[in-house]
């Protein structure tokens, strides 16, 4: 199971590849079988409300917009309307939501390890290190302070959405679209697009866009900021200017699609009459900032896990895959802060989905520095060993404080508690 200096792929002496299996693989495999076992009931008593106990938006979209058809052009709305016309009964779309747990796993690790493999620490990084922080990325979000701050997930700035399939649905796409995207960003400078990662990029992020534009809307302004800052800069790799806009202005047109989509969905979802028969619209402001209630403690307990691990790891975001994570994060902050909506709609908090998820993936890059600190001696602590353990209990104790928050929290959303703890 340790054993991690030899290739996790080997040739066998038939000339083939065989996949080395440790015993930690199968505890990962259980862990995501227990995990369907116990989404899918949770997932069926949230479609039906069972006995009115667990509210979600599931039944609006297992059961409700089904029957009414009030909402259009939402890939869950469509999925959903068609599993309901199968049986009229809602296991269809559990069992879906279930598997789709497992899918934001697996993308959890693929994500992971393909930034320790970059980063250099893919001998040295266990794999059961990195697929125990494939689930435990599900439960670290915002951590429960008694008297201080005694919240789950209402009025914290990150918990992972379990009552939102649309918000799972959006987390999964994006996760395998950014890794398609870094793909190719990490290498333009020295190789040419790659039409595969291309095409998975356009794809997924449609798929992502689809399901929840809050990502999209995020990443959008990201690609932006960090193309402008790289026609600006330059670089070193040999790439003249023409060649540099030439490779991202390729690489953006594979965000057009879902660019088109959102034009599209706001057209069809703001226009004067055409939802509820009300006006209604997206208007920047920033009352939903002001009136926050309990910011600060929002800020310190729902994103202390990057606070803390980048605090000391500030040079992390001169690679482009961290600087990618922040301007993420920075851009679902803003997103949040400037806009809001007016009229039925504005009491769904759209725009909060954004910074729910920057904050996800800002943590999901912070948990593979602390991997990757905890298991090289000879990094930046190196000669520094008491501040390397002592950063290392510090670091240890806010993510195990956090994931028992959310295992808790967890634990009172399937004994019929409700989300809005």
């Amino acid at each position: 199971m340790h054993n991690v200096d030899k290739k996790l792929l080997k040739k066998n002496v038939r000339g083939g590849y065989s996949v080395n299996i440790y015993p930690a693989d199968f505890v990962w495999g259980a862990a995501m079988c227990g995990m369907f076992a116990i989404c899918l009931e949770l997932f069926y008593r949230m479609s039906v409300n069972y006995n009115k106990k667990y509210p979600s938006d599931l039944y609006y979209y297992v059961i409700q917009n089904p029957r009414t058809h009030d909402e259009k052009g939402r890939f869950i709305g469509e999925l959903f309307e068609f599993f309901y016309n199968i049986n009229e009964e809602p296991f269809e779309a559990a069992v879906f939501l279930a598997f789709l747990i497992v899918g934001i796993i697996i993308a959890n690790y693929a994500m992971i390890r393909f930034f320790v493999k970059d980063d250099g620490y893919i001998k040295k990084v266990p794999r059961h290190a990195m697929q125990f922080f494939s689930v435990a990325m599900l439960f670290m979000g915002a951590i429960y302070v008694p008297v201080i701050f005694p919240r789950y997930y209402l009025h914290t700035f990150k918990a992972f959405a379990w009552h939102s399939p649309t918000q799972q649905a959006m987390t999964f796409f994006a996760l395998l679209g950014s890794l398609c995207f870094l793909k190719m960003y990490l290498v333009y400078e020295s190789k040419s697009i790659d039409p595969g990662w291309w095409l998975g990029t356009a794809v997924l992020m449609f798929f992502s866009t689809w399901s929840k534009p809050a990502f999209m809307i995020n990443l959008i302004f990201a690609v932006v900021v960090m193309f402008i800052v790289d026609l600006i800069r330059g670089g070193s790799k040999g790439i003249g200017f023409g060649k540099r806009f030439a490779r991202l202005f390729i690489m953006g047109c594979s965000l057009i699609p879902s660019g088109l989509y959102i034009l599209w969905l706001h057209n069809a979802s703001f226009t004067e009459g055409a939802q509820y028969g009300e006006e209604h619209s997206v208007v920047i402001g920033f009352s939903q900032v002001l009136e926050y209630d309990n910011l600060l403690g929002a800020i310190i307990f729902g994103v202390t896990i990057p606070i803390v691990v980048f605090a000391l790891n500030a040079e992390r975001f001169k690679d482009k895959k961290y600087r990618f994570a922040l301007y993420v994060f920075v851009m679902g902050m803003v997103q949040w802060m400037m806009f809001t909506e007016t009229g039925r709609r504005g009491n769904y908090g759209n725009f909060t989905w954004g910074r729910m998820y920057g904050i996800y993936y800002l943590t999901l890059a912070a948990s593979v520095v602390f991997m990757e600190t905890l298991y090289d001696k000879g990094g930046k602590f190196k000669g520094k060993k008491g501040k390397r353990i002592a950063y290392l209990i510090v670091m240890g104790a806010v993510i195990a404080w956090a994931i028992l928050s959310q295992l808790n929290y967890f634990r009172l959303i399937l004994t019929g508690h409700g989300y809005q703890l």
